[in-house]
């Protein structure tokens, strides 16, 4: 198993109460296999404030690249918190975890950002 330091890699952070997680960890699953990245994601439970402030988290579900949300919406808020229940915005409506589109689309951008 891979030892990773926070904002490393790909991350799933959520929180424990949230109900999206499990599908968003499907979905990016899927975008990862079709952009034939052979990454595990590193699942992150965010428990505290002070998780919430090292991981710059403020809602779950969230998948993180480098420590940067995959939602450009999200991407600089300094919002930190342990809400759960975040929408992500795609195709004009909202969805409790991003589709698999959604994340391939970001997924691009970030990894031609870093």
């Amino acid at each position: 198993m891979e030892i990773y330091e926070p904002n490393e890699g790909i991350e799933l952070l959520y929180t424990r109460d949230c109900k999206a997680w499990p599908e968003t960890l499907v979905n990016l699953k899927k975008a990862l296999n079709k952009l034939k990245i052979k990454v595990t994601p590193c699942l992150i439970p965010v428990d505290t404030m002070e998780q919430a402030e090292l991981y710059n988290f403020f809602a779950s579900p969230a998948i993180h690249i480098e420590g940067a949300d995959i939602d450009p919406r999200s991407r600089y808020t300094n919002k930190r918190g342990l809400g759960c229940g975040r929408p992500y915005f795609y195709a004009g409506q909202a969805w409790e975890a991003p589709p698999v589109e959604f994340i391939v689309t970001n997924l691009r951008k970030l990894y031609q950002e870093n």
